[in-house]
């Protein structure tokens, strides 16, 4: 990656994890610390598997709780594991003095889920760059969403915005 930048709260507190946690543990402890942040993670039971600046890796369970009228993962369960995994991304990366925000949603449902799923999202260097760089700005996070047969049952666009926490007064 282009540039070195400081590391915002989360990051700091997720490296210090990674530092002091044997490598087989920190996706629960990174997990745990996430989902106690973002409570409905928690009640769904989203897993973070890997996590790096420009790539994050989530994991959902097709548990009880979480399913539809049919047995498969429920499309706000899925809409909420890649917001999940495009969020903790974004989080990890936009400074402290800046807000992240889910700007625009977009899931289309294109095959019946079969169990559990996977989500692979990604920004690119240039992406990270202007994260760190720009004081306000958008990214569209590319995300994958897996089932147990390989295929996707969803396809989702996520678009992340950051902005500053404090407004400019107006003179």
């Amino acid at each position: 990656m282009s540039g070195s930048y400081k590391l915002n709260k989360m990051a700091t507190s997720i490296a210090k994890l990674q530092s002091i946690v044997p490598n087989s543990f920190q996706p629960m402890a990174i997990s745990y610390v996430f989902n106690s942040m973002v409570k409905l993670a928690g009640t769904a039971g989203i897993q973070i598997e890997s996590l790096s600046h420009t790539n994050a890796r989530v994991s959902l369970q097709n548990k009880k709780k979480i399913q539809n009228h049919i047995g498969g993962l429920h499309a706000c369960s899925m809409a909420l594991a890649a917001e999940s995994a495009t969020g903790i991304l974004i989080g990890m990366n936009v400074p402290d003095t800046h807000l992240p925000l889910i700007k625009s949603m977009k899931v289309d449902f294109v095959r019946r889920c079969e169990g559990s799923i996977n989500v692979e999202a990604s920004i690119s260097d240039d992406d990270y760059k202007r994260i760190h760089e720009e004081d306000k700005g958008e990214v569209m996070v590319k995300c994958t969403v897996v089932d147990e047969s390989g295929k996707e049952p969803i396809k989702a666009d996520m678009l992340w915005a950051w902005i500053p926490k404090q407004r400019r007064s107006k003179l």
